[in-house]
């Protein structure tokens, strides 16, 4: 970033939310294994990431999947393995 700065580019910031909290990247695009280390609390592999679709399918974001980055681009978890029935 202080690199791109240098150089003249300014370096582009993304606001993007992920469980509905709100964080700045500067980096387009991101792997899913990046995406889960944008918190403060790495997201666990107890837990699946998602992309938010609007006006379509939410798409899973597997480790190794490229996502690009918008301003305003949505993510949620949901829990791996749900055992329907289980109490």
């Amino acid at each position: 970033m202080a690199e791109e700065q240098a150089q003249g580019k300014p370096s582009e910031q993304f606001q993007i939310q992920i469980d509905r909290v709100h964080y700045t990247v500067s980096k387009s695009p991101m792997t899913g294994a990046e995406l889960r280390g944008v918190s403060p609390t790495p997201i666990g592999h107890d837990r699946d990431l998602f992309e938010v679709v609007p006006g379509g399918p939410d798409r899973k974001i597997e480790d190794a999947t490229s996502v690009e980055i918008r301003n305003g681009t949505r993510f949620f978890t949901a829990p791996a393995h749900i055992n329907p029935g289980s109490v």
